[in-house]
């Protein structure tokens, strides 16, 4: 039990407890209770005790970890105490500040410890959101250790620590349902080191890394929590596969009810002065992003995923010399995929609660499936502005294409535009022979295919939009008329 876990069961004690608006050994019984339906009646996990107006509730695995043991491994963690406070309008206050650790192991396979130095949380969660409607937190001193064992690949060990790490989030009514919100994270002095096993003759490698700061901020539309609790609680509801089959139906039913479980989300992570330690010598990295957009389970599907790189340096003697004036110093993807139905293939894939155990979907089942997801039979990806660009150059490119399991090539349009081409010529000019032999054949070509543009630049216009036909800047690239 994880304190993300945790916060995952506090809708699921809220919704109980309403009546309790005044702190009370009543009140303390009833949370005991509460809690023990999600987390089982073994004693001394759960302890719910009146502090003047708040309740203290300590979750303690110990009694679980026991069983753990039996079984073969080894798990333990700090217990976790929070204070809740009813503020008798359909809100409570809850708040944690403690130390945490916590590890488990499975001999031969598996080692983990995590330590935390101080873990606090404070918000206020609102019973009929389901959701915190504010809350921040906080960890610091943060370090974890795992260790992993593969009997043909050999150890596996990696370190992290975390200097200090805040979150925030926000949460109110959805304007078309659910919950619309906010969150943020912060990391700052993030460092960790790799042990990777000996392989094919290789010793093995140590690699480490710092990165100053490390960001994610997001937002979120239309979440159904209260699906996502339905869901949490019927698992823990049903421990063992057995228990499961034996009640599927009501994960159907939860399911079904919970779409699309959120209109939308985004969530844009920026890492800054990235440093990796490596056999080959050091390598930096100013900055790196990444960018993901997603719809929920609804007919316009869409997911989206863009990634940035900036600023990096390489060790001395890594790049040839004449290579290093044209080394890329920013680098962006931008993909989307659109034209899909996510609602109508959740529909066909909720048939799978209907098979009977140990059953496996057939070839009807999957072509009906593929067949709601993709109704026009195909997708499109979309190439969003992206580039590649170094000292006095600068490559762009951008377009779309559709593709789909029946089409034997894709089609589409791109465009490509490339500024600063006599300094890639310059520096391939320094180059050894063999090398600019093999380089400046392509360039040429390409060159030669090339329209100029209004500021010199270079453009080609890709038009591969009806099947079987490839142009560039008009020129017929498949031969024929």
């Amino acid at each position: 039990m994880n304190r993300t876990a945790l916060l995952a069961l506090l809708p699921l004690v809220f919704s109980t407890t309403a009546a309790f608006s005044e702190a009370s050994d009543e009140g303390a019984a009833h949370l005991t209770e509460v809690f023990q339906t999600y987390l089982g009646t073994t004693e001394g996990v759960v302890s719910v005790v009146v502090e003047g107006d708040s309740y203290s509730v300590t979750l303690d695995a110990a009694p679980l970890s026991a069983m753990a043991t039996e079984a073969g491994g080894s798990a333990s963690m700090t217990p976790i105490v929070l204070s809740l406070t009813d503020n008798g309008d359909g809100t409570w206050d809850v708040s944690q500040d403690q130390p945490f650790s916590m590890s488990f192991a499975i001999p031969g396979q598996s080692d983990y410890t995590a330590t935390y130095g101080s873990l606090t949380l404070d918000g206020v969660f609102d019973e009929a959101l389901m959701t915190f409607s504010t809350a921040k937190g906080a960890a610091s001193d943060i370090k974890t250790v795992q260790k992993m064992t593969d009997p043909n690949m050999g150890d596996v060990s990696i370190e992290t620590t975390i200097a200090a790490l805040t979150t925030e989030m926000t949460g109110q009514a959805g304007a078309s349902g659910g919950v619309d919100g906010t969150y943020s994270f912060m990391a700052t002095g993030y460092n960790g080191s790799f042990v990777t096993p000996a392989s094919d003759g290789m010793p093995p490698m140590s690699v480490g890394y710092t990165i100053e700061s490390a960001t994610q901020t997001g937002q979120m539309t239309g979440l159904r929590s209260d699906a996502i609790y339905k869901a949490f609680a019927w698992f823990v509801a049903h421990p063992s596969q057995e228990a499961m089959q034996a009640d599927k139906a009501a994960m159907k039913t939860i399911l079904a009810g919970g779409f699309p479980l959120f209109g939308s989300l985004t969530g844009d992570v920026v890492a800054k002065n990235i440093l990796v330690n490596s056999p080959m010598g050091d390598i930096g990295i100013a900055e790196v992003g990444v960018k993901v957009e997603a719809n929920g389970v609804v007919a316009d599907g869409r997911v989206r995923e863009a990634f940035s790189i900036s600023g990096v340096t390489l060790p001395a003697g890594l790049v040839p010399d004449w290579a290093a004036p044209i080394l890329p110093q920013k680098l962006s993807f931008d993909v989307e995929v659109t034209d899909f139905d996510a609602a109508a293939a959740a529909q066909v894939a909720l048939g799978l609660f209907d098979l009977p155990a140990g059953t496996e979907p057939d070839a009807v089942f999957e072509a009906d499936l593929l067949a709601a997801l993709l109704p026009n039979k195909t997708v499109t990806i979309t190439m969003n502005p992206g580039g590649l660009s170094g000292d006095g150059y600068a490559l762009t490119y951008e377009g779309s294409m559709v593709a789909g399991p029946e089409m034997p090539v894709p089609t589409g349009k791109a465009l490509i535009t490339l500024t600063g081409i006599e300094t890639l010529q310059a520096a391939l000019d320094a180059a050894p022979e063999d090398i600019k032999g093999q380089a400046m054949m392509p360039i040429g070509m390409a060159q030669g295919m090339a329209k100029a543009g209004a500021n010199g630049e270079l453009i080609w216009e890709i038009d591969a939009s009806t099947p079987g036909s490839l142009s560039v800047n008009g020129m017929n690239m498949m031969g024929g008329n």
